[in-house]
């Protein structure tokens, strides 16, 4: 799906979200924060134990109530609530919270009676959170209760949009005659968008679209009493399995999701994966799942299809997951905003096991995604540094250690190892996320990991320009040296270089193509070394490095500008890079991207880490050298499908 065009969609469809009619029936419950200090409060005449005080007390919505608040903070028109509270305390704290962001709880009815408001009260002393207080397990459904609240769902079903079916306590309201009416309503409105999300009787709702996590789906389909929620890893061939043998048949979608794995739909026994989006920095998933729902039913209801409205719940969830310590929403613009910033993650199952690999016959070339246009590239970019070059192999290692070096500054030596090695892993993973990127992007990434872990003073802390200075510094130490043993003829520019990389080249100028070289290394060093090693002159559509003015120059920009200036798209547009964000961004454009997962030092052969990033960032195709040229070019083309 090209992300550029899914993002003209998404916000075209949240033009409507304001006209919607959205009503959720289900487990409607408080999430109840107390902070108790131990010590202060007064002796008990009673018990002669010192009381906790209360120093502070909090409220937010619970359960179906937060899917509620995610369609409030999406701008969803008119939401209606369809639930069961008690006579207590807690009942009109839940239907004020409700009311205070626009829901009708007329249909929020009051059992009198053998129900407690659900309520889950997280005491916490002295910062740690101590047993939780659940209310409302033991409650049991009235028949008058039952068959009003059905009477209710009847009485509005037909004027709403869509209906959630949402169930997230042990016990549910919604189970053995609630559920029956649930499904006679779903046969009375066959046309009318109903959308489940459940983790019990999953195989029981008939005619309605299903939300359902993996490790569910996993557990009902093998009959076991629990399954981990939190295992993320489960394989994507177990799921097919499950949902073939749980759900084939059913006319409407399931939706099953995988956490950081994304989600994957499942129609006419069709499983489609749905990219997960790449959460930079700290994740919480508390409350993503009830995000994605909201995101995935108010799209769905505005006009989107299946895949569009499953890909925008997962750029919804993605920003509630980057806000942490907090049961968060998303709102329209949040979600707009990720969708232009960040990175979608494709095949993760594919790209993180390769025994999975599809080479083309009788090539190490891997087919990732077949779904690319084939024709004539006309317009074609390279990255540099290890997809051409390998002048600059080992400049992660460089980097790390001027990372580290600037973190921990004069305490370097004397940090505890476990300490230095937790840090030294959140660096490995920076720059594994940000390369392919400007130098001084990075750079600034690190001047912000300085200040967040406060291992050196204010004053004696730099800026990402002075940063960059040093790591350039250290960097060209290696890379100088290596083109001085160029010139004393101890090496050959070729041994610096991918094999066949200059075959390809050629041939592809010969072909009529416009090359260009995109670099996030200074434009300056970009170019000396390009000439240094002899085929500077091949790029015909210029060299391009980073620049001071990041306005001025990025992969992205150039990507961009070239669609726009020449009106190009599909085959005609295409990009080699060993880093993900030539390959995201020319996968975003709907360009053909291919990986290159070199081995920097042979030259030939494949990086299992590249291949995997590689992956997950869209490559169409993955090589690790241009050796086989001829027949990745027959492939681009459509001459050996």
């Amino acid at each position: 799906m090209e992300i550029a065009s899914f993002a003209k969609q998404f916000k075209e469809a949240g033009k409507r979200f304001g006209e919607l009619k959205i009503g959720v029936v289900g487990d409607f419950a408080v999430d109840a924060y107390w902070m108790l200090e131990d010590g202060e409060g007064e002796l008990s005449v009673e018990t002669g134990k010192r009381a906790y005080t209360v120093t502070r007390q909090s409220y937010s919505l619970g359960g179906a109530g937060n899917v509620m608040a995610n369609l409030a903070a999406l701008g969803v028109g008119r939401l209606e609530a369809f639930g069961v509270r008690g006579d207590d305390l807690c009942g009109g704290v839940l239907t004020g919270l409700l009311t205070d962001i626009g829901v009708d709880t007329g249909a929020l009815l009051v059992q009198r009676g053998e129900w407690d408001t659900h309520l889950w009260a997280k005491p916490h002393v002295a910062g740690n959170e101590l047993r939780r207080l659940d209310f409302g397990f033991h409650n049991r459904l009235s028949d008058s209760t039952l068959t009003n609240l059905a009477d209710c769902l009847a009485g509005r079903i037909g004027a709403l949009d869509a209906l959630i079916v949402n169930q997230q306590l042990p016990r549910p309201l919604i189970t053995g005659r609630m559920l029956e009416r649930i499904n006679e309503l779903s046969a009375r409105f066959p046309a009318k968008l109903i959308v489940v999300d459940s983790r019990e009787d999953i195989g029981s709702y008939r005619g309605m679209v299903q939300k359902v996590d993996q490790a569910s789906l996993l557990r009902a389909y093998h009959g076991l009493e629990s399954m981990d929620q939190n295992v993320e890893d489960y394989s994507l061939g177990d799921v097919r399995t499950a949902a073939d043998g749980l759900f084939a048949g059913r006319e409407r979608p399931v939706i099953i999701t995988r956490g950081c794995r994304g989600c994957l739909v499942f129609h006419d026994g069709h499983l489609e994966e749905i990219p997960a989006v790449l959460v930079p920095g700290p994740a919480d998933p508390v409350g993503a799942g009830d995000t994605m729902l909201s995101a995935l039913v108010t799209s769905l209801a505005a006009g989107m299809n299946v895949d569009e409205a499953a890909l925008a719940g997962n750029y919804a969830a993605a920003v509630t997951v980057g806000k942490l310590h907090q049961t968060g929403t998303a709102c329209r613009e949040e979600i707009l905003s990720l969708i232009d910033s960040a990175r979608p993650i494709y095949r993760p199952d594919l790209a993180e096991d390769p025994r999975g690999a599809k080479l083309l016959s009788g090539s190490r070339i891997e087919l990732a995604d077949n779904g690319f246009p084939r024709g004539r590239a006309e317009h074609v970019i390279f990255d540099h540094d290890g997809t051409i070059s390998t002048l600059r192999q080992n400049w992660e290692s460089v980097m790390e250690q001027t990372m580290l070096s600037a973190i921990f500054g004069k305490r370097l030596k004397e940090i505890p190892l476990e300490e230095y090695e937790s840090v030294r892993e959140r660096v490995a993973d920076f720059i594994d996320r940000s390369t392919g990127v400007q130098t001084i992007v990075q750079m600034q990434g690190q001047a912000e990991l300085v200040a967040e872990l406060g291992y050196v003073p204010g004053e004696e802390r730099l800026d990402a320009a002075r940063y960059k200075k040093l790591y350039v510094a250290r960097l060209l130490e290696m890379v100088d040296d290596r083109l001085a043993r160029i010139g004393a003829g101890e090496l050959a520019p070729e041994d610096f270089i991918i094999r066949g990389a200059v075959e390809l080249l050629q041939e592809l100028r010969g072909r009529g193509a416009t090359l260009y070289l995109a670099s996030g290394t200074d434009q300056e060093h970009v170019v000396r070394e390009a000439r240094r090693l002899g085929y500077a002159d091949l790029f015909n559509g210029g060299i391009h490095g980073s620049v001071s003015d990041l306005a001025k120059f990025s992969k992205r920009r150039l990507i961009a500008g070239l669609i726009e200036q020449h009106g190009i798209g599909g085959a005609q547009l295409l990009t080699f890079g060993d880093g993900p964000v030539e390959i995201a961004e020319t996968v975003r454009r709907g360009g053909i991207a291919v990986g290159v997962a070199s081995d920097e030092a042979r030259r030939w052969g494949v990086c299992q880490t590249k291949r995997a990033r590689l992956i997950k960032a869209g490559a169409h195709l993955v090589v690790g050298d241009f050796t086989q040229w001829r027949s990745l070019l027959d492939r681009l083309s459509g001459e050996n499908d």
